[in-house]
């Protein structure tokens, strides 16, 4: 499934004649998102994630858009007792939307972040598995969205991720996610900053 999305993010940017240039930082972006972890390596097998939630700000950049967020899913033990867990993402990356029309484009990027996992306790399992109350290690994110207008500054997107974190059981996960966009002018003093 990962060679699938990547080969379409290539083909994807293979296809695109010339990225398109835009005026950078010229909007912000808000979005409110709902996730749920579709599939995912052997840690499924010991723990159930709940839905999660999270946000997204992106703003315009020359080519494509950059982004920062926040995502956040509960995993409750199966298997090892008090072994449940909060996980964080805290990412930023970069997307690029391709418009098949007005309203609707489709759009892909990648993420990169930090992966923190709260642990209900420090544990040792058979002397095997040992879980430290905090633990964060890097984590990257490929990434890939329906967008649909449906009003002049709100728009709303369904898509797909695969996340890789390198944890000491390295854990890739698919989520699928949902989200609610909406969209304001720059302030100046933020164009300022960024620029």
């Amino acid at each position: 499934m990962v060679r699938i999305i990547i080969i379409s993010l290539a083909l994807l940017a293979a296809n695109t004649p010339k990225l398109q240039s835009q005026d950078a930082f010229s909007e912000v972006r808000f979005t409110l998102t709902g996730n749920k972890l579709m599939s995912g390596n052997t840690l499924l097998r010991s723990w159930e994630p709940t839905e999660g939630f999270g946000f997204e700000l992106s703003t315009p950049y020359y080519a494509g858009n950059l982004e920062a967020g926040y995502r956040y899913l509960r995993f409750n033990e199966i298997d090892f007792e008090n072994s449940g867990f909060h996980s964080h993402y805290l990412f930023f990356g970069w997307n690029y939307s391709y418009a098949a029309s007005d309203e609707v484009a489709l759009a892909y990027g990648i993420r990169f972040g930090k992966q923190f996992m709260l642990h209900d306790e420090d544990m040792i399992y058979g002397g095997e598995y040992k879980f430290s109350r905090e633990e964060s290690e890097f984590s990257y994110e490929l990434q890939m969205r329906l967008e649909y207008e449906i009003a002049r500054n709100v728009e709303i997107y369904i898509g797909t991720a695969y996340n890789r974190t390198i944890f000491n059981i390295p854990f890739a996960a698919f989520y699928g996610t949902a989200g609610l966009t909406f969209k304001f002018s720059s302030p100046r003093w933020f164009r300022r900053v960024m620029e």
